[in-house]
Parts: C-alpha cells; structure tokens; sequence
C-alpha cells in the first residue's frame, strides 16, 4: 500500500473504460468511465464478471500474488501484486490488437517462409556439392555419337592405309603407343592425348576419352553404359556394333556414354606396368555405371574370342552379383550365326570355361579366377549362371525377332 511509485503512475494513466486512482487507504482502485460487462482473472485463475463501477484490487484478494487482468469492452488491463508491491501496469487496446493480430501472423508465416526457403536453399547446396562430387568420381565415358559418327574418321586420317577393316584395337594400340616389348618407344599424339599434362601423374599424356571431352565437352559424360568386350575385336565392326545396337534399343547417341576401357583407361598408366589394381576398378565401374552391355564376335565355343577371355566373363560375374541390368550386342558375325540356330544349338555352342580363360596380366588372371573360386559355386557355377544368362538373353532377342 505505500507503493507510492506504482500510485503516482496509476494517477498518470487513464483508459479509455477505466479510470485508475489511490483511494483514502492508499488502496490502487479503478473506476468504470464507461457501461460494459467486464471481466477480472485473479492470479489464482478465478474469473468474475461484473458491470464495472468502482473496484478495488485488494478487495479482489490482497493476499494473492501474481497478475490481475481486467478485460472491459474495448480493453485488456493487467497489473501485477509482486513481492515488492504493485507492477508491470499495462494497458493494451482490443482494436489495435485485433489490427496487430494479422502483422503478426503475416511476420510470422513470413518468418516460416524464410526459415524454410533458406533450409531448402542448404539442401539444394548439400545436394549440389554431392551430385558435383558424383561427378567427379563417376566414370566418365565417350558419346556414341562421337565414336560411331567421327572417331573412325578420325582414325582414318591419323593413319591412312595402316588403318583398314583388319585393324583391331590391339593393332591400334601398338599404333599409338608402340609394341608391347617397347611401349612408349614411339607415341602418336591422336588428338593431342598424349601432349595433355595429367596431374594424377605429374607427367604428360591422358586417356583419349579425357583428350576428347576436352575438344568438345558434350563428346564425354556420366558413363551410362560398360561395354564388355576384347581389344581383339576389329575397330569398325566393334563401332558398327554399337551403333546397330543404339539404333535397336532406340537410345539417343548423343546421350549415351560408353565406358570403353581403351578410351577411358589412361593407357600412359596402365601400360607401363604401373600397380592399378585392375580388378577392383573394372568391378567398381561395373557397380557404378550399371548397365553392362556384352559385345559378343561369336556364338561357337570354338571361335568365340568373347568368351575365351576372362575380364569379360569376369564382367558378367560383377554385374550378376551386384544385380547390374546386362544385356547384349551383336557383331556382324554372330548376328550372321543365329539366323535359323535352334535353342539346342545355341546350348551347346555356348561354352564357358573360367578357369580356361585368360587375361593379359598374370596378376589380374590370378586374382579374378580367386574371386571366383571363392564364389559360392565356385567355377562350375559360375560357368553355368554366365552360360545360362546369354543363352536366356539370346532366346528373348530370337523371340523378338
């Protein structure tokens, strides 16, 4: 009562329902200036309701501690009995709250829509930075379009008559970079591959899909298909492949990227007899890429260069245990055989020998024929599951023709 502080403001202040003064005792009382059911919350959460005329706040109980809210017509008053008396006096007008009330929801949902344009905006930078990442470390493979449209082109004016029908991918290697007992001896700079610096290596000389997509960028991307197949394969029927295969399925050249090992692989790397582990990056790229797409020259167990080596029986085993999609392409060759084959024939054409088959490198030969000695099976299984795949795939593809 003698909160001659808190008295001096309720003399000061005056709402436009009420009218705030100290009484003879001292008391803080309120006078209605206007008529109008009210309403007065105690602290203790009591609520009456009452036509206000005069009113007392210790009248309402003195005793109790905490906030008094007085709601008139057109007002809300609260005003706090703390322990140091009378406080936090506030007068808030309905109509303005009322006007406030939209601002606020306005600031509010504005303030919503901020937080989550600005959470998105971070996804989409975490997303950005994981597909850019993606890319970096993908496979990155040569267009179609460039190799069925230019390469042979290209080929044929680096090497005039050297380079004709005959010409397989191992010829064109010991072309560009000398035989195998003196590689590098000699290098031809086929599209300035072998002038390029590669910082990988601190040194010069990058794969041809890298030399590539750096004359042209839309010529290289995300490899979206492996090719499986040997560098005993001519170079033109190896193309003419592709193409007819692309033009079967309807893909677009320009948007399909072939992972060709020859391309793709720095050859400066991997012919100087450096550590790559073979295994692991084919069997890797099989995994990423996922699509493998078997080139086969022959169905004849006898003459099927396809299936006598072991990197690509070693293909088909990676895809079948990651369950990458595989599919294949035909040579003109063995397209040739099929025509009138009967499924028996093509059952006991198809010969597949793991353990028989073999692979350039010792070491490589060693460690894929342990993998898949390992597998559950073993060879024989796996002799089996391969077999048994090309001649299911073969049997869809004569159905369908």
């Amino acid at each position: 009562r003698s909160d001659f502080q808190f008295c001096a403001i309720l003399l000061k202040m005056r709402s436009a329902d009420l009218e705030f003064y100290i009484d003879s005792d001292g008391d803080p009382c309120w006078r209605a200036l206007r008529d109008g059911n009210s309403t007065i919350t105690l602290p203790d959460g009591k609520v009456y309701t009452d036509s206000l005329i005069t009113g007392h706040f210790y009248s309402w109980g003195s005793s109790l501690k905490g906030e008094f809210k007085l709601d008139t017509p057109t007002q809300i008053v609260t005003i706090t009995n703390g322990d140091e008396g009378w406080e936090n006096f506030k007068v808030t007008d309905k109509a303005a709250a009322v006007e406030d009330e939209p601002k606020s929801s306005a600031a509010a949902l504005e303030a919503e829509q901020c937080k989550q344009a600005a959470h998105q905006a971070k996804e989409k930078q975490q997303a950005e930075r994981q597909e850019k990442k993606r890319e970096v470390s993908a496979p990155q493979g040569v267009s179609v379009d460039f190799l069925v449209n230019r390469f042979d082109r290209i080929l044929q004016k680096q090497f005039g008559a050297q380079y004709n029908e005959h010409t397989t991918f191992a010829d064109l290697a010991v072309m560009l970079w000398g035989p195998a007992n003196a590689r590098f001896s000699e290098v031809v700079d086929l599209l300035g591959h072998a002038s390029r610096w590669d910082e990988s290596r601190g040194a010069s000389g990058v794969s041809l899909c890298k030399a590539i997509g750096e004359r042209c960028v839309a010529d290289v991307g995300i490899a979206n298909l492996f090719i499986s197949w040997t560098w005993r394969y001519t170079v033109k029927k190896f193309l003419e492949a592709l193409r007819n295969y692309c033009a079967d399925k309807g893909m677009s050249l320009t948007s399909t990227f072939a992972w060709v090992c020859f391309l793709c692989n720095n050859q400066f790397d991997w012919l100087s007899g450096s550590t790559n582990d073979g295994v692991e990056t084919f069997g890797e790229n099989v995994k990423q890429i996922g699509k493998v797409v078997c080139l086969v020259d022959s169905f004849k167990g006898s003459t099927a260069l396809y299936f006598s080596r072991l990197w690509t029986v070693f293909e088909v085993f990676v895809a079948c245990t990651c369950g990458v999609e595989i599919d294949f392409a035909l040579m003109s060759d063995s397209e040739q055989e099929l025509l009138g084959v009967s499924i028996g024939e093509l059952k006991a054409n198809i010969k597949v020998d793991v353990m028989n088959a073999s692979a350039s490198d010792e070491n490589d030969e060693k460690k894929i024929k342990a993998l898949i000695a390992a597998a559950d099976g073993g060879a024989h299984a796996i002799n089996t599951k391969v077999a048994k795949l090309f001649i299911a795939m073969v049997a869809r593809f004569l159905a369908d023709d």
